[in-house]
């Protein structure tokens, strides 16, 4: 058992180091090609959410927490980059917060957040996404293809963002 603990208390820290590394490397965003794992989950209303609702649309999913502060730093530029492309893009939060809206909602009130959130307190859409570390943000096309994943917060509403997604959407 002890060495169980030990085992996962080592993988852990890895991860961390990783995701640590990652969000001070270089590149905004790691480019991919991986079709998007379906999903429904919650809003913050209680209304299921389907992902089938996204085909045709690019869409950025940044998966993080309330209680994650670098998670919590990039939510007002992920409202400005959806302010950018009102018509051409759909931006969601999608928060792990274990109590799910109990959480959720209270914080993003209280700092004035309009964000689109979803709720995902088990992890599940998380580990379908291969989120290992938060935050994560991924960047879907209108086919429904992950092209893009940034590990560690980002600015999205600043060059390097404007950059990529802006051919997407098509403008």
């Amino acid at each position: 058992m002890r060495q169980r603990s030990l085992r996962a208390g080592l993988l852990l820290a890895i991860g961390m180091a990783f995701g640590v590394l990652a969000q001070d490397s270089d590149v905004f965003i790691l480019r991919e090609h991986t079709p998007a794992p379906a999903f429904s989950l919650p809003d913050l209303s209680g209304k299921k959410f389907d992902s089938k609702a996204l085909a045709g649309k690019v869409a950025v999913l940044s998966f993080g927490a309330t209680w994650c502060s670098s998670c919590t730093s990039e939510l007002k530029s992920l409202e400005n980059l959806q302010a950018k492309f009102p018509k051409d893009l759909t931006v969601y939060f999608v928060a792990m917060d274990g109590r799910g809206e109990k959480d959720v909602k209270p914080y993003l009130e209280k700092h004035g957040h309009k964000i689109r959130t979803l709720l995902d307190p088990q992890m599940e859409v998380a580990r379908r996404y291969g989120v290992r570390w938060l935050p994560v943000t991924v960047v879907r096309d209108r086919k429904g293809v992950i092209v893009g994943r940034a590990i560690g917060a980002r600015e999205w509403d600043g060059k390097e963002a404007l950059a990529f997604i802006q051919p997407l959407t098509g403008r």
